[in-house]
């Protein structure tokens, strides 16, 4: 999946034109600043149904009122967002990783879920993290140069690994990128996570349990398997329109967003669960490796 992060320096961006798969935004820094931005830019986010996370700026005040600060200002999407400590500049030296691991540990204790960490590849050899490597994902930041360019599927890195880490979750590649529908620089990201896990680092398992009041081992099978697709064209990185939905049985395609919001509101008060949703695209087609492992060698023609 393709990203980007944004803060207050892209204010007049519209997060939900500029082609991603997801977004992270710059929620909070230190104990006093929430970026003027954030909320307008998540919902620009949430409405494109893309994938949402926020993060914290790390300063070089006391970790765990941090912690709290940033928890106070994105609470309301606690469960719907991957939650990051941003750790780099200062709180390298005024936190080094004792300090991040209590700004971790207290967002897990207050909302049960595990943040990610970002920092530089060069920051993951720089200390220890065994401790927190195992519960943590790793965002990491690797350039191969300044200049200028679009997402890559293969973002250069330099071989030496991340530390206690064998892989990174999410890697920033890029500072200068360029995209449709925005004139200035962005960060690029690469995530080698998909959707579901995406949610999951943001639902994290106590807050799937209030989430929902079905576990999997509760649903029927088709239940399981239900769920909607869109394709995006791998040369313009947009959907090509269409909202597919699979009922467990057979592939349909749907005539308008209302069919799409009918179906996904009575699977949510039925199951508990929201049904997932997948963006394919066209130059890994995986709706069609889909259709074939159901036999089925088109869509069914959208009801009326």
């Amino acid at each position: 999946m393709n990203g980007i992060d944004i803060s207050s320096y892209q204010a007049e961006l519209n997060a939900g034109i500029v082609p991603s798969d997801f977004v992270f935004i710059k929620a909070t820094e230190g104990t006093n600043y929430i970026n003027p931005t954030w909320r307008e830019q998540a919902g620009q986010v949430t409405q494109a149904n893309k994938l949402l996370g926020f993060y914290h700026f790390a300063s070089t005040g006391n970790p765990i009122a941090e912690a709290d600060f940033f928890i106070s200002v994105v609470k309301d999407y606690i469960g719907k967002a991957v939650l990051v400590l941003d750790f780099e500049a200062g709180a390298i030296n005024a936190w080094g990783n004792v300090g991040a691991r209590q700004f971790l540990n207290r967002v897990k204790e207050k909302t049960g879920i595990n943040p990610m960490i970002y920092m530089s590849a060069e920051v993951t050899r720089q200390f220890n993290w065994s401790i927190i490597s195992t519960s943590n994902a790793l965002w990491v930041a690797q350039y191969a140069s300044m200049s200028p360019t679009g997402y890559q599927s293969a973002p250069w890195a330099d071989g030496k690994g991340y530390g206690a880490w064998g892989s990174a979750a999410i890697h920033q590649y890029s500072s200068s990128g360029r995209l449709a529908n925005w004139d200035g620089h962005l960060d690029l990201n690469l995530a080698y996570i998909n959707a579901s896990q995406w949610n999951e680092l943001a639902g994290g398992s106590s807050a799937t349990e209030q989430n929902n009041n079905n576990s999997n081992s509760e649903l029927e099978d088709d239940d399981l398997m239900k769920f909607t697709y869109e394709i995006i064209d791998a040369k313009t990185n947009k959907s090509q329109g269409t909202v597919y939905f699979y009922d467990g049985n057979k592939v349909v395609a749907l005539n308008n967003i209302d069919q799409w919001k009918i179906i996904t509101e009575i699977y949510k008060d039925t199951t508990g669960k929201s049904m997932k949703h997948y963006k394919w695209r066209t130059d890994a087609p995986w709706y069609i490796r889909f259709l074939q492992s159901i036999n089925q060698k088109a869509v069914e023609v959208a009801w009326k």
